[in-house]
């Protein structure tokens, strides 16, 4: 799998996405409760090791619809992120699988910083309907050499 899908399986993985019955979609959500997409900003190659190793770093932002209505709803919420925030920073040293030039080479997500959990939206304009909530993910990967090494 390439870094979205591999990021997106992490994501469904985590045993806190269990009340997102419709998964994670890429570049999309519907403006409902218990749904969640991330979207691909892109890379960026932020370097290349001494024997041709690219370095690069993937920004995603993950929305997650959840009910907000009542102070305990929100407090609830936060810990959700909270501890999503936990589980995607310990996710480290996973294969993956890219394709540059048409060619598949191999890779490692080497780290995933998850940060900046807010409100984003209430996409009805009615706090009874639910909120979209927003955490920037930043993954660190390598792409191995083609070279053989």
């Amino acid at each position: 799998m390439n870094v979205t899908e591999t990021v997106k399986q992490i994501i469904t993985d985590c045993p806190l996405m269990d009340e997102f019955n419709n998964g994670v979609h890429i570049d999309y959500t519907e403006a409902k409760d218990n749904e969640a997409g991330m979207f691909p900003i892109g890379p960026t190659k932020i370097g290349e090791d001494l024997i041709g190793n690219e370095k690069y770093k993937m920004t995603y932002q993950f929305y997650a619809g959840l009910c907000a209505y009542e102070d305990a709803e929100r407090l609830s919420n936060s810990d959700f992120l909270t501890k999503l925030t936990y589980y995607l920073n310990k996710q480290k040293d996973i294969a993956i699988i890219e394709t540059v030039d048409s060619q598949d080479r191999a890779g490692t997500i080497k780290k995933i910083d998850a940060a900046n959990a807010l409100v984003f939206d209430v996409p009805t304009g009615d706090i009874n309907d639910g909120v979209r909530y927003q955490l920037q993910l930043s993954v660190n990967y390598i792409i191995k050499s083609n070279d053989g090494i």
